[in-house]
């Protein structure tokens, strides 16, 4: 949990940027604190370029609010196998000082093990602890991040008062 009276608010994408199969994108601020939780779900068909350009957009969008994201989902993306994606992504990632906390495989089979699900902060969010755990629902894998995200945000709030007393009625 984000601590007590912690409020959210979804966040609505532009069509341009939500494209089926390719980036499905949906968005939670956490109001009270400096967070966005971005999910992200890519088919393993996607195209990347949509993908990669839309999650740069995105990072970008949510930074220019000065909000950090927290970037999650299954992204088909295996994080274990270096390839020309991986590497576009991880410079992408390391452009804007973010890594991956999942470290370990999130869909294990009989004969792959596969890292495609993941939570991405900033290199130096304080992170508490990670962890991979096969929860029973799914052939994936649950990740979980627990980051220390601080307090909340206060809004200072200005009140006048004007004190009425016998004078100052007199005084009107």
């Amino acid at each position: 949990m984000w601590g007590e009276g912690g409020s959210t608010k979804d966040l609505n994408c532009s069509q341009d940027i939500n494209v089926e199969k390719d980036f499905e994108v949906s968005m939670t601020e956490l109001v009270d604190y400096v967070y966005v939780i971005v999910c992200i779900y890519s088919s393993p068909d996607s195209n990347f370029v949509i993908f990669s350009k839309n999650l740069e957009l995105i990072i970008q969008k949510i930074q220019s609010r000065n909000k950090k994201p927290v970037l999650c989902g299954n992204w088909n993306l295996n994080f274990i196998v270096n390839n020309k994606k991986l590497q576009e992504l991880q410079n992408l990632l390391d452009s804007c000082n973010m890594m991956n906390t999942a470290r370990s495989p999130t869909r294990i089979t009989p004969s792959t093990e596969s890292l495609i699900d993941v939570i991405i902060t900033y290199k130096d969010s304080p992170i508490l602890s990670t962890a991979v755990v096969d929860l029973g629902l799914s052939d994936h894998l649950a990740q979980i991040v627990e980051i220390n995200i601080g307090k909340k945000n206060r809004r200072t709030k200005m009140v006048v008062r004007k004190q009425f007393t016998h004078n100052s009625i007199e005084e009107f």
